[in-house]
């Protein structure tokens, strides 16, 4: 009888322990605080690049110029307005980039043109 209950109250023991820090890996997880802000980068080729910063919850965005953040300017449509926002880059050319900016929550989107964010029309 003894050497049953031996490795049944192992078994057990080692049973918590694992729970306890499975437990314990799932806490930290969610004590991770998520970022209001992301960055898209696309490689011009040469060595060069080009990013975007932007705001994840207002889909407010600068390009990188220079070494510097220059503000994007945004339609009045994007004003006022939060989102599920993300950027997607593309190289289109030797040194050239496409942007397009979009609405997770409701697919509105709008594409990058002389540092100004124009809407996208469709559904």
């Amino acid at each position: 009888m003894q050497k049953l209950i031996l490795p049944f109250v192992l078994f057990c023991c080692l049973s918590a322990a694992a729970i306890a820090v499975a437990k314990n890996g799932k806490e930290k997880q969610k004590l991770q605080p998520q970022g209001t802000f992301d960055v898209e980068l696309c490689s011009l080729g040469n060595g060069r690049w080009d990013a975007i910063r932007y705001n994840l919850v207002t889909g407010e965005s600068a390009q990188m110029q220079e070494g510097a953040w220059v503000k994007l300017e945004a339609p009045s449509n994007l004003e006022d307005r939060t989102g599920a926002y993300r950027v997607k880059m593309t190289q289109t050319t030797q040194g050239r980039c496409a942007a397009i900016l979009f609405d997770e929550d409701d697919g509105q989107s709008w594409h990058l043109n002389n540092g100004r964010w124009l809407p996208i029309a469709g559904p």
